[in-house]
């Protein structure tokens, strides 16, 4: 019995001696080198509302986006799919540059009174670029990084209606995360900033929006971490022609996945996202996948 428990402390010991948690490097690309992240998601919602407006969605990459919805009192279920491609590039150890590529999928399901129909869209979200400083590393105290970036182009949907907008969408950023081995945990919060546009000869301006989610990371093995967390978001009211059209509100949504790096050069990251408010539920899986070069 004694030599079983012996042999059970040994291993327990192992894991945590041997396990690499995340680095900085996994966040901030390193110095003259590119990284390319390749992001596929599904989320499956499901709404009941009883006009026209439209629907909040955070990207893997933490954009915002809107999803069209439709007129009338109905139940909505959704399937939507998110392609996103990063490239980033490493200016210096605590500086890098990003662009980033937002294209989707959607087949709504929807009743509109007693009539059943369903809608396919596809196409081009938006062009993302941006910045990510390291204002302090990990030491004693927990690091820092800042980030800003801005929606170079950007198409807005309602129904049937697609209008392309220029620099109107921006984001300020940050994340800090502090290590006790095997565990590290890490804090992102975010600002989005979005400008009045015209959208079919209306005003349109979208609520400002902050995000805040702490998650915790484990070290399983040398190549893998599981984690979990929360994402806790706040949105200001939408307006058209100044008046408004949804009123400011937030919701909380669940956060759990695992990194696997593949090899030096690749890292896997799978995660899944729930939430559930009075109007509407969000199931979402995802996968990203990091190449160094």
């Amino acid at each position: 019995m004694k030599i079983k428990k012996i042999i059970l402390l040994c291993i327990v010991l192992s894991i945590v001696l041997l396990s690499k948690p995340v680095k900085v490097d996994e966040i901030l690309t390193e110095k003259g080198t590119f990284k390319l992240d390749i992001s596929v998601a599904y989320s499956n919602i499901q709404q009941s509302k009883e006009m026209m407006s439209s629907m909040l969605y955070q990207t893997q990459n933490g954009d915002f986006i809107y999803l069209p919805t439709y007129l009338g009192s109905r139940d909505n279920n959704q399937d939507y799919f998110n392609y996103i491609f990063t490239l980033r590039y490493g200016i210096n150890k605590d500086l890098e540059l990003f662009v980033s590529l937002n294209l989707y999928n959607s087949t709504s399901y929807f009743q509109l009174s007693n009539v059943f129909e369903n809608e396919s869209m596809n196409g081009f979200n938006s062009l993302k670029m941006g910045a990510t400083y390291q204002i302090k590393k990990e030491t004693e105290t927990p690091s820092l990084l800042l980030g800003i970036s801005a929606d170079v182009l950007e198409n807005t949907v309602l129904g049937k209606e697609i209008e392309e907008s220029y620099f109107k969408n921006f984001r300020i950023f940050g994340t800090s995360y502090y290590t006790v081995d095997p565990v590290v945990f890490l804090l992102q919060a975010s600002y989005d900033i979005s400008l009045q546009h015209e959208f079919t000869k209306m005003n349109v301006e979208n609520g400002d929006i902050f995000t805040f989610s702490p998650q915790v990371y484990f070290s399983v093995n040398p190549y893998t971490n599981i984690y979990g967390g929360v994402r806790y978001t706040y949105q200001n009211e939408n307006r058209v022609n100044e008046k408004i059209i949804t009123i400011n509100g937030s919701n909380i949504s669940f956060l759990t996945g695992a990194t696997y790096e593949l090899n030096t050069k690749m890292i896997l990251d799978v995660n899944a996202e729930f939430l559930n408010s009075i109007q509407v539920s969000r199931n979402t899986i995802a996968t990203t996948l990091s190449y160094k070069f």
